[in-house]
């Protein structure tokens, strides 16, 4: 057998690299891709449905900027209404506007309404809600409410 003949490989890995691994790798690559972005695009339609199904309602409350007090000081006028309130739900029956105790809430729907955890004062999240009924000024009854969904504010800080 010559020398020669013993130092050429069985296979070229550089030229294997370049026209089998590399596109192999790239097929696999687009194949997980396609994957995730099936499962991924229904669950982003629904949302988007969803957020503009709510708009009416978010763009409604924003307008009016209906707070706890007056919502307490006028019941007429506010029963009906959509308000983006911070809720506190530590439980069903403490259930309060930016964790005061004195603003407490009823929830219709409350096994829907997602729990808030954390010290009394210190976290809340913005709610959409539609007030169903207010009780007479100078009762210490909560307001009651219908809750639509929770306003979800990203940050990365």
């Amino acid at each position: 057998m010559d020398p020669k003949e013993k130092e050429i490989p069985a296979v070229n890995w550089k030229a294997a690299k370049k026209f089998v691994i590399y596109p192999c790798l790239t097929v696999l690559g687009g194949l997980l891709l396609y994957l995730w972005f099936a499962s991924a695009w229904p669950a982003f339609t629904k949302s988007r449905a969803r957020m503009a199904e709510l708009k009416p309602l978010r763009t409604e409350a924003a307008a009016l900027a209906l707070t706890y007090e007056k919502a307490r000081e006028n019941p007429a006028a506010a029963a009906g209404k959509p308000v983006v309130w911070c809720v506190q739900n530590r439980g069903e029956d403490a259930v309060t506007v930016d964790g005061a105790g004195d603003k407490r809430l009823k929830a219709l729907n409350y096994p829907m309404m997602p729990l808030v955890l954390g010290s009394k004062h210190a976290s809340c999240d913005d709610m959409l809600l539609v007030i169903n009924e207010v009780p007479k000024p100078g009762t210490q009854l909560p307001i009651t409410v219908r809750y639509i969904e929770r306003l979800r504010v990203y940050s990365f800080s």
